[in-house]
């Protein structure tokens, strides 16, 4: 074990930073998974931030997270606390800017090995990093094409450089409206503005009745497939 390493202060960065619901979609996770990481002290406090009741962490947290409750009934919980606590250690062994970039999961260094040798057993989380790697980059495509203007929309979440919230084009689609309709309504609108506002709805959840389609476009209206027939006598 390292139980110095639990108890090491390293400043970060703001941004290093991201909510429970942005730590849980990175991780594949429930909020409530990602919480029991810090309830249970099962990562070191400088991978945390918490004011009052609002907690924060590193993005590479959901990582650790989603290793430790996936090997839950295949490695002892020491076992899962040694293979966190030696990572950590060598994340922490790592330049100060490098190793930001890790926390962030902004990049991987080719040279940072994942893996722990334990008596019989030799346990790799390279696949978790990558996935939460992969997460972290949707999450960030997702911040390019969706922008918060107090200006715009009254601050609802809109697609960058139109006026258009997102959860007008979640809400239609979910409602049945096709991908043709909506994108004559709104030529910009690709799969990738799609995936994006998922995304961000996922990580940004809102509270309240989304609004639909035809309540910000109310010249549109929804086909009915629905047949009347005669009444028989």
């Amino acid at each position: 074990m390292f139980p110095n390493i639990r108890n090491i202060y390293f400043p970060m960065r703001a941004q290093t930073f991201i909510s429970t619901a942005e730590a849980a979609f990175v991780g594949r996770l429930t909020d409530r998974q990602i919480n029991r990481i810090v309830d249970e002290h099962l990562v070191p406090p400088w991978l945390l931030s918490q004011t009052g009741n609002s907690r924060s962490f590193a993005r590479l947290t959901a990582a650790f997270a989603r290793f430790y409750i996936d090997m839950e009934n295949t490695l002892a919980a020491g076992a899962r606390r040694y293979v966190v606590d030696t990572l950590c250690k060598r994340v922490s062994d790592l330049e100060l800017d490098q190793r930001q970039v890790v926390l962030r999961l902004a990049d991987l260094p080719k040279n940072l090995d994942w893996s722990v040798t334990m008596p019989n057993v030799v346990v790799d989380i390279a696949p978790y990093v990558a996935d939460a790697y992969t997460r972290a980059k949707e999450i960030d495509r997702a911040d390019s094409l969706v922008a918060i203007d107090p200006e715009t929309m009254s601050g609802a979440p809109s697609f960058a450089g139109t006026r258009v919230p997102i959860e007008v084009v979640l809400a239609s689609l979910d409602e049945g409206v096709s991908m043709e309709r909506l994108k004559a309504s709104y030529p910009f609108l690709t799969d990738a503005h799609v995936e994006a506002a998922r995304t961000y709805a996922a990580v940004h959840p809102r509270r309240g009745r989304p609004r639909k389609l035809m309540e910000h476009h109310p010249t549109l209206r929804e086909r009915s497939s629905k047949v009347v027939r005669p009444t028989r006598r």
